[in-house]
């Protein structure tokens, strides 16, 4: 489905006949080369992520598993499904309930696992993709919208795109095709992949504060390694990295860190989060949280990644400098004076080209448009058609009044 076409996609039932089955595992229909994502384009030219397209996700799998996955929402059980994207299919893949705060019964987030069960499956060359229920945010739009900042700003963020989700036949609402932060990803927007990665999962408040050598401290909690999870030293640099955040002198600071980080590419990502007035993230108000930390194959350096950026958009009137201090990394990297002026630079560059009427609002129109017959339909939503409308208003708000209140705080 394209650009001017709106609302609930046809159904296309002859896939869901075929795929019936049951016990957890659906039989699957043997798939042509032209409906088989083995034939379809690298990660790089997946076309699931054209956000010119609504896409339409079927999943078909046993009922019951449905109903289970439902009702266990909090678990991670995985069940099998057949997943087709815009007729592109892939069979016997695993899918399971995710996210955090955003994990919902009625309309559950899932996580796509190609090769649960047939191994070495792919599609579109990603072992795993997320299907993002927008359960937080009833405009739908923060996480497009902010990605959409964070790569005009240059810093590279998963790809995404909005789909009607159909289950066994069911619409069962708006959702977001999200690139996974895999290896795929790194490759493509890095130019390799034998690094670390780490996922940052929130379990407790914390700002990079020293927590003594031992690694448990860390790993796997709050971070959680998703490659090299079987070196026995896979921690070691990140320890190394936080001890050298709380403990390298004052005077010098700024070159300590430089080995491990781009200063200016990480206090660009931090003032990006402050411009969308993001209430969620590295500065959050419970401590870090939304990030990927990946250490380049070879390298002492490590990389932030934005992810799961539905927290953004709060006001239009947010404090320039809100959470500097609270964080151990930022507070020591912006009392160097020259380093406070790239974080204030890079909050204002951001607002002026990006987070304005001019560059965002245009973009939120098409956004909101792609959508909004489909959400007005979708009965899943955890909130009503009236709120997603006013969250709609808001935001356009937000947008309009951001720019001039950065330039305020900022002379």
């Amino acid at each position: 489905m394209r650009g001017g076409r709106r609302g609930v996609p046809a159904l296309v039932v002859a896939f869901a006949a075929a795929c019936g089955g049951g016990g957890g595992s659906p039989t699957a229909p043997s798939a042509s080369p032209s409906s088989s994502a083995t034939a379809a384009p690298s990660p790089s030219q997946a076309p699931i992520f054209n956000q010119n397209v609504f896409h339409e996700t079927r999943l078909d799998l046993d009922p019951h598993d449905w109903q289970a996955l439902r009702d266990n929402y909090f678990a991670n059980q995985y069940y099998a499904a057949n997943l087709t994207i815009d007729g592109v299919s892939v069979l016997q893949i695993g899918i399971r309930s995710r996210g955090e705060g955003s994990r919902n019964e009625l309309k559950p987030g899932l996580r796509l696992d190609m090769n649960r069960y047939v191994p070495t499956q792919e599609y579109y060359g990603y072992k795993t993709l997320v299907l993002d229920n927008l359960a937080t945010d009833p405009s739908m739009l923060h996480e497009r919208l902010t990605f959409a900042v964070f790569e005009a700003m240059g810093i590279p963020t998963p790809r995404n795109a909005f789909t009607a989700l159909i289950v066994n036949g069911e619409f069962w609402g708006v959702y977001a095709i999200v690139e996974s932060v895999s290896k795929p990803f790194l490759e493509a927007r890095f130019g390799e992949k034998s690094g670390t990665l780490f996922d940052y999962e929130w379990a407790f408040t914390y700002r990079f504060s020293w927590l003594g050598p031992n690694t448990e401290a860390y790993v796997p909690s709050p971070f959680q390694p998703e490659t090299n999870d079987d070196h026995p030293d896979v921690a070691d640099a990140l320890v190394a990295f936080i001890q050298t955040i709380n403990e390298a002198p004052d005077s010098s600071f700024v070159a300590a860190m430089t080995p491990w980080l781009d200063v200016d590419r990480f206090l660009t990502h931090v003032a990006v989060e402050n411009a969308v007035a993001e209430g969620d993230g590295i500065l959050g108000a419970q401590g870090l949280n939304n990030f990927y930390l990946y250490q380049y194959g070879g390298q002492s350096r490590f990389v932030f990644i934005p992810w799961d950026k539905d927290s953004t958009f709060r006001a239009a009137a947010w404090p320039l400098y809100d959470g500097l201090d609270t964080n151990v990394l930022t507070r020591r990297l912006v009392e160097d004076a020259a380093k406070r002026r790239v974080y204030t630079d890079a909050v204002v560059r951001a607002v002026t080209s990006f987070v304005n009427p001019r560059w965002l609002t245009p973009r939120l129109e098409t956004a909101y448009q792609q959508i909004r017959l489909s959400a007005l339909t979708d009965n899943k939503k955890p909130y009503t058609t009236a709120e997603f409308e006013t969250a709609v208003i808001d935001l356009r708000g937000v947008v309009a009044g951001r720019e001039a209140d950065v330039l305020a705080q900022a002379r």
